[in-house]
């Protein structure tokens, strides 16, 4: 039963290419304010009506958007690494929860994941896990070839269902994180970009090496329009189209 029911949710967050958008909207955690998330109900009907196939939110914002969510829009539940946030998830009704690792890919904190994983077998529930490299003295992200295919290898040993972790900057070298594990992949957005081109461009890239999709956050939610740009990913994502005819979709500058 449990494999019946997290297929059943992995088809929430999923289209049906086996492809992805998904809109990270759990910024709020440890952060006193968060630009563009003031009224998470309207992102939602915006990134709803752009294409989006999912939110990944916290469960404060849940409280606040319980019974009001699109029903085409899948939801994760952001936890943090207690296996008893992933019973509460079930409770809830959400197709999946995602755990956050950013640091040295050495630290012993990453095995919490397979904790995490164990019990997410146990329920059913897809488990995203997002292991993201970066230097533990400065935070920076860390974009090296060999680091990044390191995190899909460790997510997808440790059990994940999902990964979500950096785009190493061009469709060569992020196939090889594409082959590195028969899991799917999603690339995380970053720092807002003020170049809504590079944005694309790093979708396109993506796409093109094999990932599954995008986890993208504020390049989307503190967009000036959420839904033109939710709408110019999925453009990419799900109909594979090229950049130059995914930027018809935005509003001009």
């Amino acid at each position: 039963m449990s494999e019946i029911g997290k297929a059943m949710r992995m088809k929430g967050i999923l289209g049906e290419d086996g492809r992805t958008l998904i809109v990270a909207l759990d910024h709020g955690l440890g952060a006193p304010f968060v630009r563009g998330l003031e009224d998470p109900l309207k992102v939602i009907g915006e990134i709803a009506m752009g294409g989006a196939d999912a939110i990944i939110t916290t469960l404060g914002m849940a409280r606040i958007i319980y019974g009001k969510l699109p029903r085409r829009i899948g939801a994760i539940l952001s936890i943090p690494t207690d296996p008893n946030s992933v019973r509460m998830a079930v409770r809830l009704g959400f197709h999946a929860v995602k755990n956050t690792f950013f640091g040295a890919l050495k630290d012993e904190r990453l095995g919490i994941i397979h904790s995490l994983a164990l019990e997410c077998e146990f329920h059913g529930m897809p488990l995203l896990a997002e292991i993201v490299p970066a230097d533990t003295r400065t935070g920076e992200l860390t974009y090296d070839l060999s680091q990044v295919k390191a995190a899909v290898r460790f997510a997808a040993e440790f059990g994940a269902d999902i990964v979500k972790t950096s785009y190493t900057g061009s469709p060569d070298t992020f196939r090889e994180v594409v082959q590195a594990y028969p899991i799917p992949i999603v690339i995380l957005g970053g720092a807002s970009m003020d170049d809504d081109e590079s944005v694309l461009q790093n979708v396109k890239g993506a796409i093109d090496a094999g990932a599954a999709g995008v986890a993208f956050g504020r390049n989307i939610f503190q967009h000036k329009d959420p839904a033109a740009m939710t709408r110019a990913i999925a453009m990419i994502i799900h109909h594979n189209s090229n950049v130059e005819e995914a930027l018809k979709e935005l509003p001009w500058p």
